[in-house]
């Protein structure tokens, strides 16, 4: 039995993507940005926090995108740039909140952290 050519085939031009896929990939490009950028501490804490929630949001839509692995890695810098902020504070308030803070983002990267392992 022969397999049938397409004209893709005897040009060597590879075909064109089916538009679900064109459509992905342009998503992609979308979240790989914020994830980088959250993770460099672009923009204000509400600015992240609103980019965190709408990936959060896509995370279980589009699990072939690993955004997870991006969140858990957003929450420890997160969590490493209040640490700085506590090693600068002088008032035991601040310090109390930016601990607080602390070990929420961390608490949120180590469940991120297991759901990552649980697959």
């Amino acid at each position: 039995m022969t397999e049938r050519k397409t004209a893709d085939d005897t040009t060597g031009v590879p075909p064109a993507p089916k538009p679900r896929d064109a459509r992905l990939d342009l998503l992609r490009g979308v979240v790989d940005d914020l994830v980088t950028q959250l993770k460099g501490g672009s923009g204000d804490r509400d600015r992240r926090r609103q980019v965190e929630e709408w990936l959060r949001t896509l995370a279980d839509k589009y699990p072939e995108f690993a955004i997870e692995t991006g969140l858990r890695d957003y929450y420890v810098a997160e969590a490493t740039r209040l640490r700085q902020d506590f090693d600068e504070a002088s008032e035991l308030a601040e310090k109390l909140t930016l601990g607080r803070q602390v070990e929420g983002f961390l608490d949120r990267a180590a469940e991120y952290e297991r759901r990552l392992a649980s697959r």
